[in-house]
């Protein structure tokens, strides 16, 4: 069976709904996502700071471009708005949540959010920090964190996790039961014996009906 990549979920989601206006926040490096996209209008949000090369749009943290957006400072109107906005910024918790918080403001009336490494399939791949001993490893950090916040605090959303490619978090906006909150100091371990529940977690197989 063919691996299904996170482009190609954002691209079904643009492809089934004629989206046209796109924002990556945390390009990193363009040809693994932003490149594969299929849209005709779309920007980039990264810092330079991985890929100093980086050819982004935006060479800001997202803060930063949020803060500048709302403030009139960009060459964006302060109410411009996105279709679908794909967050893969800095993978811990509170930073994810600021960033889907302020993607919402400037989210289009049936637009999505989605997002990267919401599925950590080890304690060690949520890890906090990127660099242990010295050095660099494979890392989802805490995005999961943020997901479940969603998903016991925010009714008026709909949040799910597709599993695959580290888990693609997407997000809309749709009155939903929130899950029970059985989890509340947050523990891996927990999460990671109930994650259906927990994250929401669909297969690919079952996107197409959740975007139904």
């Amino acid at each position: 069976m063919e691996y299904t990549y996170r482009y190609d979920l954002i691209n079904k989601v643009i492809k089934k709904f004629g989206f046209k206006k796109y924002l990556e926040i945390g390009v990193f490096i363009p040809e693994d996502c932003f490149d594969m996209i299929d849209i005709e209008d779309k920007a980039g949000v990264d810092p330079g700071v991985e890929n100093p090369e980086n050819p982004v749009k935006y060479k800001l943290d997202s803060d930063t471009f949020f803060r500048n957006l709302n403030s009139g400072f960009l060459d964006l109107p302060k109410d411009h708005k996105w279709d679908l906005i794909f967050i893969d910024g800095l993978h811990i918790s509170h930073q994810v949540l600021r960033d889907v918080e302020n993607s919402l403001d400037h989210l289009n009336e049936g637009g999505y959010i989605m997002l990267h490494d919401c599925n950590p399939p080890t304690y060690f791949m949520q890890r906090e920090d990127y660099y242990t001993d010295g050095k660099g490893a494979s890392w989802n950090g805490t995005v999961w964190k943020a997901i479940y916040y969603l998903r016991t605090h925010r009714p008026d959303l709909k949040v799910g996790v597709i599993d695959t490619d580290w888990g693609v978090g997407v997000i809309r906006r749709e009155p939903t039961k929130r899950i029970l909150f059985s989890n509340q100091f947050y523990e891996f371990n927990k999460m990671s014996a109930n994650r259906v529940e927990d994250l929401g977690l669909i297969g690919v197989s079952e996107f197409d009906s959740w975007l139904d």
